[in-house]
């Protein structure tokens, strides 16, 4: 060790790769939660090797008047400060004392309104927990309020226990040794209707309606489950043959071992208890692999502190797992909800990876969140970004528009047979109540039944949530979204059938796991109809050739193209960043991004949105580079665009569009109706898909140094 400590450190100044925690707070920030979680990332020797040195930290945060209000030594890169700071401005700092490295004091502000809240731990939960059965999702004394309250969604329950019946029992997944048995892609999609749907729903229906041939019906099912290899085709970790399988079971099955329970022999109880311990296991294995604190960026990743957590509250007293492993999971996942998540979402109500995935990934961890609240008093929900992201749903996830980018899966619904469910049926449950915004609460109601429920069972029937001590912001006709980096300009959201509505993106999160290389794009719907929008799909499934090939490259979306050369999929480092965004002095709804990053060839490339009135919304680009460069403004439609003047036209569902460019700053325009890869390329005829035609509009300038390019878009 003498001889390490010879090498010398430095913190890095920016994230080295693109699943990595941000480090916060960011120098100058006014921070929205209090106390904040500090997070930073680790040193680096400037030469030579230390792979497996744990290094230990000391993190200090002073005042202005120069005294030390909090320290500690510890071996992480975050922590959680241990109570409210006084509002006002702050430094902090991380050193490694052991290498005399200091990273350098970054400040923050506390503002007076940051949201304070109660952290629970490891035994505030489990001195709540009850020895009766069901526990997790609801106790027994739980159970008349929620039948009081839930008349419709027990009717659709019903129906789903029936669909159950006629499903029967799903087949052993083969797809690992037969070629001619149903792939992995067909495989686990039908695997969420047996497992996500069918079981949750029989369990359900025991627990709450006392149907005891749903509850004979769950436990068959449940067993048949349990009887598959869990270190096979079914693993969650290592997934040697994909993880979707085991993610449904590392979901399912702690909360339907819980509603089971009385049906379950000693026996039944301590084999169905050990599937529940073993996915556990796997996703402790998975969460330690990725180091999750330091790199939280992975979606699949990002699931399964929950599901950690709600195995060790079904099997705590079980015997089945000694108790130090069930309090080492339920401090894992706890310590994660307390301090560095979420990674792909931010105070202001954000989610990175786009509306498709979000309205899931808010779903998943809401079982846990709702039982440790029940049993230690202390909610995960008082944080900024729980009550404000029915406010990003609202500009984002309107069920009336024909699409919702951004990011992957911007094209499915709700009802969608390519991923059904997975696009929650109802996003605002929950969330809505917590933003305490009438509009939402709305939304709430308008989508609370649907003909069945298809993949977010769990959260249906949960007891009430307390609302919070605060409300989101208002919602307004223009309103930016920094943390994940969306912006939103509505003419009129009070007159929806009217409403132009243009939304763009310029993120931190560069490209990525489920986001393109798009900054900058551009999206416009009038009425909720679709006029100019992404181009692309997954195909038969995510990382199809399509996929990666088409939809994720920059000409696909409604951006630009530097000598023909657009964004990288392979670099994080391709970001944008949001430079204002408000309703003008003349009424008009305006935002400027600064998408400069995200070419390196360029010096800057700054766009300006403006939806100046109901009609009329106006692109205005400022392109400059070192030497002159040719620019490809690239625009997509659903509906074939007709040449007008310089520019073209588009009618589609009653709207009629006219993209008129300045005279003379475009020297060409192509137009084209097929993708420079087919959305089949590389699939068995036999998984072919079809989904709807899109067009492709591309005008080229002149090669110059500086470009100001003005295009108006018309709509009646």
């Amino acid at each position: 060790m003498a001889e390490e400590k010879k090498i010398r450190l430095a913190f890095p100044a920016k994230r080295t790769h693109g699943e990595q925690v941000f480090p916060s707070p960011a120098d100058g920030e006014t921070v929205a939660e209090n106390p904040p979680v500090l997070v930073w990332l680790p040193p680096v020797p400037e030469q030579g090797d230390l792979s497996g040195v744990k290094f230990r930290y000391h993190c200090a945060v002073t005042n202005t008047q120069g005294q030390e209000v909090f320290a500690c030594d510890t071996g992480s890169t975050a922590v959680c400060i241990d109570g409210p700071l006084e509002p006002g401005e702050y430094t902090w700092d991380v050193t490694v004392p052991e290498y005399g490295t200091a990273r350098g004091k970054q400040r923050f502000t506390v503002p007076e309104d940051a949201v304070s809240w109660q952290r629970p731990g490891v035994e505030d939960v489990l001195a709540g927990l009850p020895a009766e059965r069901p526990r997790h999702l609801f106790t027994k004394k739980e159970i008349p309020a929620i039948l009081a309250s839930h008349n419709e969604e027990l009717e659709v329950l019903k129906r789903n226990i029936a669909q159950a019946y006629l499903d029967g029992l799903p087949e052993r997944p083969m797809f690992h040794t037969d070629e001619s048995a149903l792939p992995y892609r067909e495989y686990f999609g039908r695997f969420r209707d047996f497992c996500d749907r069918n079981l949750v729903a029989c369990s359900l229906g025991y627990a709450l309606l006392g149907d005891e041939k749903a509850g004979a019906f769950a436990k068959k099912l449940f067993l048949h489950l349990c009887d598959w290899n869990p270190e096979g085709p079914c693993a969650l970790y290592p997934a040697l043959w994909g993880d979707e399988v085991g993610l449904s079971c590392a979901r399912c099955f702690p909360a339907v071992f819980d509603l089971l329970y009385p049906l379950l022999s000693e026996k039944e109880r301590l084999y169905a208890g050990a599937a529940v311990a073993a996915y556990a296991l796997q996703c402790e294995k998975r969460i330690d692999a990725q180091n999750y604190e330091l790199n939280p960026g992975n979606s699949h990743t990002g699931r399964l502190p929950a599901y950690l957590g709600e195995a060790a509250l079904v099997l705590w007293g079980c015997g089945i797992c000694p108790e130090d492993v069930l309090k080492k999971w339920l401090e894992k996942a706890l310590g994660i909800y307390n301090g560095i998540f979420l990674y792909y979402g931010g105070a202001d109500g954000s989610w990175a990876e786009g509306t498709f995935y979000s309205t899931s990934y808010t779903k998943w961890y809401l079982p846990f969140f709702s039982a440790v609240y029940r049993y230690s008093g202390c909610t995960f929900l008082e944080r900024p970004f729980f009550r404000n992201y029915a406010r990003f749903l609202l500009h984002f996830a309107q069920p009336d528009h024909e699409l919702h980018p951004f990011c992957d899966g911007y094209w499915c619904t709700p009802e969608s047979a390519e991923w059904p469910g997975f696009f929650a049926q109802n996003p605002f449950r929950i969330y809505a109540g917590l933003s305490g915004l009438p509009e939402a609460l709305e939304m709430e109601r308008k989508l609370a039944v649907p003909g069945l429920f298809y993949l977010h069972l769990l959260d249906v029937f949960l007891p009430p949530v307390p609302a919070g001590s605060g409300a989101a912001a208002p919602v307004t006709d223009a309103d930016a979204f920094r943390d994940a980096g969306f912006v939103s300009l509505h003419s009129d959201r009070t007159d929806p059938q009217r409403d132009l509505h243009l939304m763009a993106r310029a993120s931190k999160y560069g490209p990525g796991s489920h986001r393109q290389p798009d900054n900058g794009s551009f999206h416009l719907f009038c009425g909720g109809t679709a006029l100019l929008c992404p181009s692309g799909y997954f195909g038969r499934e995510c990382a199809s050739t399509h996929h990666m090939k088409w939809y994720n490259t920059t000409k696909a979306h409604n951006a630009i193209l530097i000598d023909g050369i657009g964004q990288s999929y392979l670099d994080y480092r391709h970001t944008g960043k949001i430079l204002s965004c408000g309703i003008e002095a003349d009424g008009s709804r305006k935002a400027v991004l600064d998408l400069s990053e995200s070419y390196p060839m360029l010096e800057k490339w700054v766009r300006t949105l403006t939806v100046a009135d109901g009609h009329t919304a106006v692109i205005e680009d400022t392109v400059i580079a070192e030497n002159a460069v040719t620019v490809t403004y690239a625009l997509h439609t659903m509906s074939e665009p007709q040449p007008c003047g310089e520019g073209f036209a588009v009618e589609r569902g009653g709207k009629q569009m006219e993209v008129i460019p300045a005279p003379g700053q475009f020297i060409s325009r192509s137009f084209s109706d097929t993708y420079d890869v087919d959305l089949n390329a590389d699939v068995p005829e036999a998984y072919h898909v079809t989904m709807p035609q899109q067009y492709h509009v591309y005008f080229e300038t002149e090669k110059k140094s500086v470009h100001h390019l003005r295009v108006v878009i018309k709509v009646k």
